[in-house]
């Protein structure tokens, strides 16, 4: 459409027959202000599925999602990007990720760093931020380790990524030329 491509995929908050699933985004079952920058912190995000009693798993795998947001810089990481699903017998679970993609704009007022902060940081991040926020997250140094070396595998895998997706080289450059290795 006019050079422009669109992405579509299969809704998450729907079950094979169509029936709405309940989803609540962090940003609602906290009762944040979305309209505050860079209020919030990732740190709360494992609180929340802390206290909704989740378990080791689903913390783990926010930690993975928080860390391949500063790898990639998804720094439109706000508190509506990380959602809850209640499935029909009122039990919540991490949703699946979603809109998790390239945003840095180094002049844009929502972009030029992440909204939500980690290890205290919106910015600047170093692999002991990343370490620590693992620490918070109750993973062991070698669990966080592991997460940050298999994003960092895939990241180094982001050429061939998009050029099976069928990004455009000049776009698929740019976003590279963004991304952080640790």
């Amino acid at each position: 459409e006019g050079g422009r491509a669109h992405f579509m995929t299969q809704r998450f908050d729907r079950t094979p027959d169509g029936k709405k699933l309940h989803m609540q985004s962090l940003c609602a079952m906290r009762h944040l202000d979305f309209n505050l920058a860079r209020a919030y912190s990732y740190e709360q995000a494992i609180e929340t599925i802390r206290m909704l009693g989740f378990g080791r798993e689903a913390i783990k795998e926010q930690v993975r999602r928080a860390l391949l947001n500063v790898f990639i810089r998804n720094q439109d990481d706000h508190t509506k990007n990380i959602a809850f699903l209640m499935n029909s017998a009122g039990r919540w679970s991490l949703s699946p990720a979603f809109d998790v993609v390239y945003a840095y704009n180094p002049d844009g007022d929502w972009t030029n760093e992440h909204q939500m902060s980690l290890a205290g940081k919106t910015d600047g991040f170093e692999l002991d931020d990343l370490l620590e926020f693992g620490k918070f997250a109750d993973l062991k140094t070698i669990e966080t380790k592991a997460i940050i070396s298999e994003i960092g595998a895939a990241v180094d895998r982001w050429s061939q990524f998009a050029r099976d997706a069928g990004v455009p080289g000049a776009m698929a450059q740019k976003a590279k030329r963004g991304f952080r290795l640790f």
